[in-house]
């Protein structure tokens, strides 16, 4: 998590966030909302003051939250089914801001808190359009057995929630209303929308979004797990009839509208700077500790409940239950945790030359065919450089294999102090290699490669006592006219042709 920050801190100030109009309603909603909780918390203004404003506060977030989320759904470099998965969250947003505006109207202008009233409506809609919307948003691909450990790991956590759910709210509902009356229907309702809310969260949580989604989604089950606390603390406290305007899940909610905006505001972001085309399998790199903290969560409650039983025989019983749990889950961990390790270390020999650290043939060219297509299918800029050693097969006759690999070794490393960390660098093959570089036309992509060349002129190699001047060549091609990514790369290998036959240690562009 504090990765993804610090990335997402560092893509803002490099591309100026102040010029996205999105980032300014952010940042006041953030304002706005924690203005808000001081508010609740120092307890300003008298009972009226404090219905009018904890009322009439949500109204322009609530607001905000469906219209940004509407606004990620209409951008165009994001793929269809993220794009309609963020039009239905925006619409579930905005059934809840109807039902807000109408109970508004009940306690502010008439007076009155019906329960029933049509604000229902507009509150219980957004549970079942929210869960569609969840259940929209791309996913990796997946195996069928993963498939099968998705919905397994889902379950364990609804069936947690389903612990806390009873507990708190839905076992008390139950038993205090009236059965068959429309009352106790709809008050059933609502604990019945959070276990659907717990579902959504646990599906955005154990998903792997493969475009670029990660950090929106993230900020999007935080918020929804706001919300989900403002639920349960809501419903428990009119069970006992000691809710209030202001009260605290009041400052949950207000946290979750601000997180619901920041998410549709960092979805459009993240399109926009199109970070995420070094996407690696973070299914050998990572483990989703979502599930396990549920069972650990429905323990907690199982203890909660029962910590005053006897402890003969249930008290020990129970504990004894706990702990051993407990060990198994660690144990669980454990085991996990070196499988991933020893898979992260297969995935790096598989996916990175042993040489030159540079990333292989293969995984190159299935990150640059996934580049090539979207750069044709959103029409945006892409430039491919060939690189070759010059005179490479001197270098090893004169100083030896050895020091040819320092050679190569240095001018990847030279290589990659002039990339960005989205561009793609890989082993062609022997002593060539070849980057591609997203956002970028042919142009500015040439001054790259010649800010290699410069690199490699100006630091000589020092092998085994030896001096070695080193040169390369380069040739430089643009996505504008090449129908595959093979044609692309052909075009930059003739242009390292030409770069060779105009004598070496220089630049040349495809016509």
């Amino acid at each position: 998590m504090a990765t993804t920050v610090g990335t997402l801190q560092r893509s803002l100030f490099r591309e100026g966030w102040w010029r996205d109009r999105g980032w300014l309603v952010t940042i006041a909603v953030g304002i706005f909302a924690i203005g808000f909780i001081l508010w609740l918390f120092f307890g300003w203004g008298d009972p009226d003051l404090r219905t009018l404003i904890a009322d009439v506060a949500f109204i322009p977030t609530g607001l905000a939250a469906s219209a940004m989320a509407w606004r990620a759904g209409l951008h165009q470099t994001s793929p269809a089914k993220t794009r309609r998965a963020w039009k239905i969250v925006g619409a579930a947003l905005l059934s809840f801001w109807l039902g807000d505006v109408v109970w508004s109207y009940y306690e502010v202008i008439l007076g009155a808190s019906p329960f029933p009233s049509l604000a229902d409506a507009g509150y219980l809609l957004f549970y079942p359009i929210l869960f569609i919307g969840l259940l929209t948003f791309q996913s990796a691909p997946r195996t069928r057995s993963e498939v099968v450990k998705f919905w397994l790991d889902a379950a364990t956590v609804l069936l947690s929630g389903w612990m806390v759910i009873w507990y708190f709210v839905l076992g008390p509902t139950a038993l205090s209303q009236n059965a068959g009356s429309l009352t106790t229907v709809l008050s059933s309702a609502y604990p019945i929308g959070d276990l659907v809310l717990i579902f959504g969260i646990a599906v955005l949580l154990l998903r792997r979004p493969d475009d670029g989604s990660r950090e929106a989604l993230g900020l999007l089950a935080a918020g929804l797990t706001f919300f989900l606390l403002a639920d349960v603390g809501f419903g428990y406290l009119s069970l006992r009839e000691t809710y209030e305007s202001g009260d605290w899940p009041d400052a949950f909610w207000m946290l979750a509208q601000f997180l619901m905006v920041a998410s549709a505001q960092v979805q459009v972001w993240k399109m926009r700077q199109r970070q995420d085309v070094q996407a690696t399998d973070d299914r050998i790199r990572s483990t989703s500790v979502v599930p396990y903290a549920a069972v650990a969560l429905g323990y907690a409650m199982l203890f909660f409940a029962g910590r005053h039983a006897a402890p003969y025989p249930m008290g020990g019983l129970l504990g004894g239950a706990i702990a051993v749990t407990a060990v198994v889950l660690v144990r669980q961990l454990t085991v996990m945790s070196e499988n991933i390790r020893l898979l992260g270390e297969l995935q790096t020999l598989a996916t990175t030359d042993g040489l030159t650290g540079s990333l292989t043939r293969r995984h190159f060219f299935e990150l640059a065919h996934r580049e090539f297509g979207r750069a044709k299918r959103y029409n945006r800029q892409l430039a491919a450089i060939m690189i070759d050693i010059d005179f490479f097969k001197a270098i090893n006759d004169r100083y030896g294999h050895a020091s040819g690999d320092e050679a190569l070794q240095a001018i990847v490393a030279r290589c990659r102090a002039n990339l960005r960390e989205i561009d793609l660098l890989g082993r062609y093959g022997g002593d060539e290699l070849v980057i591609l570089m997203p956002e970028v036309d042919q142009r500015d992509a040439a001054r790259v490669a010649e800010r290699v060349l410069a690199a490699v002129v100006e630091t000589p190699l020092i092998s085994n006592g030896s001096r070695i001047e080193l040169s390369v060549s380069a040739g430089v091609a643009p996505v504008e006219g090449s129908t595959d990514l093979a044609t692309m790369l052909r075009r930059a290998d003739a242009a390292l042709y030409a770069a060779k036959q105009a004598g070496r240690n220089c630049v040349r562009g495809a016509s």
